[in-house]
């Protein structure tokens, strides 16, 4: 393996490491300021958004250990974050780093919209938000295309 793709999983497991941590630090923030309910959803939610979020450090630590394993965890990761949607009492929204995304807000018109987000989830079941809208994480589509490409160059040793 060349100094270059090392130096490439490096970044990825860091980026993943980072989004993971930031995710869990802001579920905590969230779930401590009082602000929300605890109910059985809400704990159910937090503790699937903490799943995902530990998932995306593991993904980040596998790419340092085993960079195949590692390459392929962190495809899955990727692949649940490119779309996010609301749709009556539906909607999924996982972001472990960050997201650049672009999607349509149907409430009322159909309205072009432009999202950033830092390491956030949203999971919404049996609940009416009221919000409809769907959207494409670009940076996660990204990345989705350089792992499959740094899979190709990453060979198992013979």
């Amino acid at each position: 393996m060349t100094n270059k793709i090392g130096n490439q999983l490096r970044g990825l497991a860091i980026y993943q490491t980072i989004g993971g941590s930031l995710g869990i630090a802001f579920t905590v923030v969230v779930m401590l300021q009082g602000d929300t309910i605890l109910t059985q959803q809400v704990l159910r939610a937090s503790l699937l958004a903490a799943a995902l979020f530990v998932f995306s450090i593991i993904c980040g630590s596998q790419l340092f250990r085993n960079p195949q394993r590692g390459l392929r965890l962190s495809l899955v990761n990727q692949v649940l974050q490119v779309v996010y949607f609301a749709f009556g009492a539906y909607g999924f929204q996982y972001v472990a780093g960050l997201r650049v995304g672009f999607g349509f807000d149907m409430v009322g018109s159909w309205t072009f919209k432009f999202r950033l987000a830092l390491s956030s989830f949203q999971f919404d079941f049996g609940t009416d938000t009221g919000q409809k809208f769907i959207g494409i994480n670009l940076l996660a589509l990204f990345l989705i295309f350089w792992i499959e490409s740094l899979q190709d160059k990453v060979k198992p040793k013979v």
